[in-house]
């Protein structure tokens, strides 16, 4: 079964029920999802600057006790060895490059 990185904007609308995304993650399955550790620390920030604090981090922890949230830090190595070895052949990639 595929796995599905769920990004900030796809949680949001979870948690809001909005565009169908509880049905469309039950179809796939909640255990075959996940989250980073960045899309945490910007839902952290939204309930940082919501108006409903307390009511949504109660979601959000729940929310993280459920779903395998990707550590990002040991990622950041191997970034930073490709970045290198690629500028040395003169192969740099600007990161926009990275997203078409």
């Amino acid at each position: 079964m595929k796995k599905y990185l769920l990004d900030t904007n796809i949680c949001a609308y979870f948690f809001n029920g909005k565009f169908n995304h509880t049905e469309k993650i039950d179809e796939v399955g909640f255990e075959n999802c996940c989250v980073s550790e960045i899309t945490i620390a910007e839902l952290k920030y939204g309930i940082a600057k919501s108006t409903h604090k307390e009511k949504n981090q109660k979601v959000l922890e729940i929310f993280q006790a459920k779903i395998f949230i990707l550590p990002i830090f040991p990622a950041l190595d191997i970034y930073s060895t490709e970045k290198a070895r690629l500028k040395t052949k003169g192969k740099m990639l600007d990161e926009t490059e990275l997203y078409n």
